[in-house]
């Protein structure tokens, strides 16, 4: 084997073993094992999650939450944006910071709940 294909596999297991750790750390509350829906995660756990993997876990809630949205108000994301006030440029930035921002202000609620926040604000409206 060259150095290089031992490189390779000493870094794969240092990942490995790095991402073992770190998923160790995190406790879901109970009933929440395997792949939980992730609008009924905790905001708490959910702070934790973005630690470990930050763009994963946004992508996963921002997902959820087009999904929620479509389903609450027959629109889609996109066109939630474009009814937003234009005084706000909305990325992917901004929306999953949304979600950040309010679950680190409330943590003891779940994340349908920031989901449901930004549509309002998206909307500047409560019909979500």
């Amino acid at each position: 084997m060259n150095t290089i294909s031992k490189s390779i596999i000493l870094l794969a297991l240092l990942l490995f073993l790095t991402a073992t750790a770190a998923a160790e750390k995190l406790k879901l509350p109970p009933g929440m094992g395997g792949v939980p829906d992730i609008g009924a995660i905790p905001c708490d756990v959910f702070n934790k999650m973005i630690v470990i993997g930050p763009l994963g876990t946004k992508r996963l809630l921002l997902t959820w939450a087009e999904g929620y949205y479509q389903a609450k108000s027959g629109k889609t994301i996109d066109e939630l944006i474009e009814i937003a006030e234009e005084s706000q440029s909305w990325d992917f930035d901004s929306l999953t910071g949304h979600f950040t921002d309010y679950c680190a202000a409330n943590p003891e609620t779940l994340t349908v709940a920031a989901v449901a926040d930004l549509g309002e604000h998206l909307l500047n409206a409560s019909a979500l």
